[in-house]
């Protein structure tokens, strides 16, 4: 039997995670302080059958009576079983490379004829959330991508030491991304909040009008360079390198990673001391972060909207560069990655 003079009731309720947990000490605090069951129930607006429960439960069993209960509630549909069998299922069919994908109809129609269960169709969708499933979209890749060499390739402290001078310690290395990008008046269109039911309309030209901009981005520094220009070559890319080599501190040494592009020739950084150059495997722009970032220039600024030249086109390109490097800390958030931790 429940003692009530041996128990601090407000104690225990401030104690508590569970609403219901707590109203039950509370009433037993009220109880224990002299109030009648009926004044109780209007001090914590429940009924006064509640509250007689909960005092008859407390005097016969004590706390322990108080606790919740465990409760079975409806048993599954599927066991755990048949659900380790529909998710590998599930996960095999995202991965197959024949083509097509699963929609909630085929999920219905597998889970009917393999166990033999009858969901209604909008009860799949739960299921699937519930089960750890999301409709998202694919991240494209090229066929004759290799997991293994992109693997292997962020293993690439070797070569970031085999590049730089022997004197050079992995403390003193900047790494850096570099890619380019085209914007123009063949523009993007992008999603954005309207009123529901409505479909806003934005400008896509038709001329052909555009510019190049070669972007760099130090994820541990937070900064970046940039040059917007009509045409790519070699001796752009070179100019740009001069850029990344003006910013980089005396002492330091800056190890550019970038793709294998026609004007990324093996000697664009020979006239450099303290920049060495480092190709990504091929079919691999995933491994450069800053691909990212012309992903946010088009979402935040670039996309559905005209430009009317090319001089407008460099402007607002130059503009968009800008404000994204107005902030350190997106510059590293968005372009950093572990794998380039030298000295981790």
């Amino acid at each position: 039997m429940g003692n009530l003079d041996n128990i601090d009731f407000k104690k225990l309720a401030s104690q508590q995670k569970s609403i219901q947990m707590k109203m039950r000490l509370l009433a037993l605090s009220h109880f224990k302080d002299g109030h009648s069951r009926t004044q109780i129930a209007k001090f914590l607006k429940v009924s006064r059958t509640s509250v007689n429960k909960w005092v008859q439960t407390f005097l016969e069993d004590g706390l322990d009576g108080l606790q919740e209960k465990p409760r079975t509630g409806r048993p599954a549909f599927l066991n755990p079983q048949q659900r380790e069998q529909l998710s590998l299922y599930i996960k095999n069919r995202a991965e197959d490379s024949s083509g097509g994908r699963l929609t909630g109809a085929d999920i219905h129609t597998y889970i009917a004829e393999e166990f033999g269960k009858y969901y209604h169709p909008d009860s799949i969708y739960y299921l699937l959330n519930h089960m750890g499933f999301s409709w998202i979209t694919s991240r494209s890749k090229h066929p004759k991508q290799s997991q293994q060499i992109q693997d292997d390739f962020k293993k690439f402290k070797i070569e970031t030491i085999l590049k730089i001078h022997g004197h050079m310690g992995l403390e003193r290395v900047d790494v850096w991304f570099q890619d380019e990008a085209r914007f123009g008046q063949q523009n993007t269109t992008t999603r954005l909040w309207a009123e529901r039911g409505s479909r806003p309309r934005a400008v896509k030209q038709q001329q052909f009008e555009y510019a190049y901009l070669f972007g760099s981005v130090c994820p541990t520094r937070g900064i970046g360079e940039a040059m917007v220009v009509p045409w790519v070559n070699k001796e752009i890319m070179v100019e740009h390198l001069k850029q990344i080599a003006a910013v980089t501190e005396k002492g330091r040494h800056a190890v550019v990673i970038m793709d294998d592009a026609g004007w990324h020739t093996e000697d664009i950084a020979d006239e450099f001391q303290n920049i060495s150059v480092i190709k990504l495997p091929p079919y691999s722009p995933e491994l450069n972060p800053i691909e990212q970032v012309w992903s946010w220039l088009r979402q935040h600024y670039l996309a559905n909207q005209s430009f009317s030249d090319y001089e407008d086109i460099v402007s607002k390109v130059c503009s968009a560069w800008n404000s994204f490097l107005e902030c350190s800390t997106r510059v590293s958030k968005m372009c950093s990655r572990r794998w380039i931790e030298l000295t981790s």
